[in-house]
């Protein structure tokens, strides 16, 4: 069975989007990531009632925003003052990306949205620590993190979370590029050979629409050149992970969590 494609993975409700678990995943020891623990997602803001309530019943406890500050005050997050969930706001990208150009030698979509992770990893080493020992942190339940479309903030963590459970890069990759399967983006086209291409104002969401095509796509070599910069530039997703701040009781604790 395709382990990307587990019945169980994707969580379908009706006012949210490409929330799925990360449970079933195969670790290269022979063990399996633990279903429950940790959730990503796209946005919440327009989360209906029912479907917060669906979320608690399945067991999520606290839920991490990796949204701008701006964002979560024109979307509120609904489980920001939920009585049963614990609530957290990292501004991931913050100021810290504000000179951010990609490199004029990748002339592809995958190559291009991968320049973004590569340039965000060092970039954003100490908020990805502190997001990292939240998730570490969080209770005995389920946590979910998101941020607007759930695919490169969000991806960016999986990752590393996944990386640290010992699965492997492949697997890694294709369970990011399930956004594809999971979230409606009118605006991704892969088929097109011009990363720059501008969609246009197609959507009312002007601030996505302006942004130039690679931006909108998931294709697994993102993620996979995007694990090959962390192996090259720091040893790997576990080194990376202790240049974050994380000790190794923490990595140890988060390990325990999440493989069985």
């Amino acid at each position: 069975m395709n382990e990307t494609l587990h019945p169980k993975r994707h969580i379908q409700l009706t006012s949210i989007q490409n929330l799925r678990d990360l449970g079933g995943y195969s670790t290269a020891d022979g063990r399996t990531t633990r279903w429950g623990t940790f959730l990503r997602s796209a946005g919440m803001s327009k989360l209906k009632r029912d479907d917060q309530q669906t979320m608690v019943d399945y067991g999520v406890g606290t839920v991490v925003d990796l949204r701008s500050h701006q964002k979560i005050k024109d979307e509120p997050n609904p489980f920001a003052d939920h009585d049963d969930v614990v609530y957290y706001h990292f501004d991931f990208w913050g100021d810290r990306m504000s000179g951010y150009k990609s490199s004029r030698e990748s002339l592809t979509q995958d190559a291009k949205l991968a320049d973004l992770y590569r340039a965000g990893f060092p970039a954003c080493e100490e908020i990805i620590g502190e997001i990292m020992t939240t998730l570490v942190e969080a209770g005995d339940h389920a946590t979910v993190f998101h941020c607007g479309a759930g695919k490169d903030r969000t991806g960016m963590i999986a990752a590393l979370l996944l990386g640290l459970a010992r699965i492997p890069h492949q697997t890694i990759a294709a369970d990011y590029a399930l956004t594809e399967v999971y979230l409606d983006e009118p605006l991704r086209d892969h088929s097109n050979p011009d990363p720059m291409f501008m969609p246009g104002a197609a959507l009312d969401n002007a601030e996505v629409a302006a942004l130039p095509l690679y931006f909108h796509s998931c294709l697994p070599r993102t993620m996979a050149l995007a694990l090959t910069f962390l192996d090259d530039e720091y040893g790997g997703v576990e080194a990376y992970v202790r240049k974050t701040g994380l000790s190794d009781a923490q990595i140890q604790k988060l390990r325990s969590k999440f493989v069985e």
